[in-house]
């Protein structure tokens, strides 16, 4: 995958993580579900600026990084995604547990959110 698509991606799921955080405003939340959607947010801001400060090396860093130090930026990169998948995961089982007391722009928004980070996974993964 190429470093604009990635960040792209990213983005997107900061979007929805976005929406999800601020859907938490409406209305009473059980804690475990508020407690993911806020990880899911933190690990998505998180995955963002890896991916951001790696391209603001200059050249001359960048060409001497290729090998190990840029292998090790792309294992934290696919390790922060992973985690936020996990995260989402979570977020959609607190979802479900939670039933009807949980906003539809919440039960929107988690699922949303979801997606995105499951696509980007399997994107990454795929390479």
């Amino acid at each position: 995958m190429q470093m604009d698509q990635l960040k792209q991606r990213i983005d997107k799921v900061e979007e929805c993580a976005d929406e999800a955080k601020n859907a938490l405003q409406a209305g009473s939340t059980p804690n475990d579900l508020r407690e993911c959607v806020e990880q899911m947010h933190q690990q998505a801001r998180q995955a963002k600026q890896m991916v951001g400060g790696s391209s603001s090396q200059s050249q001359g860093q960048q060409s001497q990084s290729q090998g190990q130090g840029q292998g090790q930026m792309d294992q934290n990169v696919r390790s922060t995604i992973e985690q936020l998948e996990q995260t989402a995961d979570r977020a959609m089982q607190a979802c479900r547990q939670a039933g009807s007391s949980v906003s539809p722009q919440l039960q929107q928004a988690v699922q949303k959110a979801h997606a995105e980070a499951s696509g980007l996974k399997k994107q990454i993964q795929m390479g």
